[in-house]
């Protein structure tokens, strides 16, 4: 019998294990993926939102403004990058101001510090703000951070508290058990719980149609992004946006941005395409497209064109994308159905959901929390225990770490200059990597502008080596997705044997 259990290791899912593991709970988290963060949390523009945009008295705007406000001291606490460098939302006409001035006032009712600004006001902030941009909406207090890392952290902390992670175990039902339990069935088990936390993204509708009458549809929407190589990251330190367009079936883009990586790239995106596959995260070459020929059209109004003054295609490295759970109520589904007490539902968690998701998951807990009348338990961890990154060390600080572990001496992705050292700590840590891109979300090993055609096959074997595993079971991301399929020949050594 499980105390807790958590459907979906995404941010949600990840933030909600780890406010469980502040108590004395025996707590299950079920991912379906190959890892956590397989899904949406990984496919979005890295952006913590102030909270200047949502309607104000809904939750996204009531949970945007809370958890923002929590980043700074979460990212401290995890060791994972965070910066507050500022929005900036452009506008080219008058029509545009009228949405500028809009925002502020929703800025201003959800509590959130933002300013209109003239031309003049804009190139005091941003000197280089393009030829044509009349005016925008500055915003100190957006941040970036990079939402896989956060996963993985909020998850690290969790297992080391206490937390069971279980990776490829698809939930198929939840379903009342005995004495007001719940029992939640994958395709190879079947477990009890006094709790569901409905942290299922794309796939929470359904879990909460099967045991509520009070039904919800989550309607896919997918979106791209483009990575530019580091290179041009010293041109743009601000995150820089368009006005805020409509969405067919409700609710809004954040508009195309041009947003500094905290890892040292440039991330531009996104388009918001509804599909009917809500595992769909394909690259496709239309949505590649919608991105490619706004940023065409729109470089000359962005600081980074004095600088490049065209759109920069050999310079686009690679392309990502997710979907977003968006739902037919236009607002997060949090708490219990009044017919379903003891499921709680983190659903409809999209934009800003990567930004609200830590306060959210403060008060769902709560709702077990003070229900059974907990207290937090005396060995709470709030940390984690990881590997520096050498690539932002100090000469002095590569030297230590060097001296400490001589396999920080052994670079093994060139491009963003991760260390053997790291790669090995990324696979023995709690809840750690067992595949190619799992390596390469905590450590970044293959993200350079080589994309990994140089690191990839040692990665492969590092794998190998901690795993104790061939290497044709190694994959790329889990499932069928291996990377060698069969052996061209045999070493002479295993044909004498």
């Amino acid at each position: 019998m499980w105390d807790a259990i958590v459907i979906g290791a995404g941010i949600s899912g990840c933030s909600v294990a780890r406010e469980l593991s502040r108590y004395d709970l025996k707590v299950l988290v079920l991912e379906k993926g190959h890892d956590i963060c397989a899904a949406t949390t990984k496919g979005n523009s890295a952006t913590v939102h102030a909270g200047y945009d949502p309607e104000p008295g809904t939750n996204k705007a009531i949970y945007n403004v809370r958890g923002s406000r929590m980043y700074p001291e979460l990212c401290a606490e995890l060791e994972v990058p965070y910066t507050k460098n500022g929005m900036i939302v452009f506008a080219t006409t008058e029509e545009q101001m009228k949405e500028v001035r809009h925002l502020k006032e929703m800025g201003d009712r959800n509590g959130v510090e933002t300013k209109v600004c003239d031309r003049a006001a804009l190139l005091e902030i941003e000197p280089d703000m393009g030829e044509g941009v009349i005016g925008g909406l500055w915003i100190p207090d957006s941040g970036m951070v990079c939402p896989y890392s956060l996963c993985i952290a909020l998850a690290e902390n969790a297992a080391w508290n206490g937390v069971v992670f279980e990776t490829s175990a698809k939930v198929e039902a939840v379903e009342r058990a005995e004495g007001g339990n719940w029992r939640v069935r994958t395709a190879d088990d079947s477990y009890t719980t006094r709790y569901v936390f409905n942290c299922a993204g794309t796939y929470a509708d359904r879990f909460n149609n099967m045991v509520s009458k009070d039904t919800f549809h989550i309607i896919p929407r997918e979106g791209q992004h483009l990575i530019l190589d580091r290179e041009l990251a010293q041109y743009t330190k601000v995150t820089i946006c368009q006005t805020p367009e409509p969405l067919p079936g409700g609710g809004h883009t954040k508009g195309m941005g041009l947003m500094p990586s905290v890892d040292g790239t440039v991330i531009l995106g996104c388009n918001a395409d509804q599909v009917d596959d809500p595992d769909f995260c394909d690259s496709t070459q239309e949505g590649i497209d919608k991105i490619v020929n706004y940023f065409e059209e729109k470089w000359k109004y962005l600081p980074i064109s004095k600088h490049v003054p065209k759109f920069p295609r050999d310079a686009v490295i690679t392309v990502y994308g997710g979907s977003r759970a968006h739902p037919d109520r236009d607002d997060f589904i949090l708490g219990e159905p009044e017919d379903a007490p003891g499921f709680i539902n983190l659903a409809g968690i999209e934009s800003p959901g990567v930004t609200a998701a830590p306060a959210i998951a403060v008060d769902m807990v709560k709702i077990l929390v003070d229900r059974e009348g907990l207290t937090q338990k005396a060995g709470y961890k709030p940390g984690r225990q990881v590997k520096p990154c050498f690539r932002t060390m100090t000469k002095e600080e590569r030297q230590a770490a060097i001296a400490a572990d001589p396999d920080y001496a052994k670079i093994v992705c060139r491009c963003e200059q991760v260390t053997e050292a790291e790669i090995r700590d990324a696979i023995r840590r709690p809840v750690g990597a067992r595949s190619i891109n799992g390596v390469k979300m905590r450590t970044r090993a293959g993200m350079g502008r080589c994309q990994g055609g140089f690191c990839g096959t040692r990665v492969l074997q590092i794998l190998c080596e901690e795993l104790g595993r061939p290497p044709l079971e190694i994959t790329q991301s889990g499932g069928h997705s291996n990377v060698l399929v069969s052996k061209a020949c045999e070493l002479e050594e295993e044909e004498k044997a």
